[in-house]
């Protein structure tokens, strides 16, 4: 039989494998997009949700210009859009000065214009498609 001190300790062990660090008050990563006038609004918005959702535990914004240094910034670079196709990739720095892009991802509409939930897809495949150092 364990006893109620052992039971404890390797309950507080499957948590913390369970939870990982951050529920130990570690540093939160923060991320930020840079939307600049290139980048139009909505996919602005669809890629940082699209960040939220693949870095839960991470502080994402979106700014204009440089502001104050982040884990890792990101930039999208478009190669091009029309009202049905738009390409680009994702291009990353990380605070230590690593740098890199993601592959350059196409979404395309064959029967009208680019929506909301198409410009989300494809914000979604830059992001799940790009290796981030995090």
């Amino acid at each position: 039989m364990i006893s109620p001190g052992t039971l404890s300790g390797c309950s507080a062990a499957i948590w913390l494998l369970v939870t990982g660090s951050a529920a130990l008050g570690g540093p939160v990563q923060s991320i930020e997009l840079h939307c600049g006038k290139a980048l139009q609004q909505p996919l602005c918005d669809a890629l940082a949700g699209a960040l939220s959702e693949r870095f839960p535990g991470a502080a994402v914004s979106a700014a204009d210009g440089q502001t104050g240094p982040a884990d890792l910034t990101l930039r999208y670079v478009g190669h091009s859009q029309t009202a049905d196709w738009i390409s680009g990739y994702l291009e990353w720095q990380h605070r230590d000065g690593r740098s890199g892009q993601g592959p350059a991802i196409e979404q395309s509409v064959m029967d009208g214009h680019l929506t909301a939930d198409s410009i989300a897809d494809f914000a979604g495949h830059l992001v799940g498609q790009t290796e981030f150092p995090l």
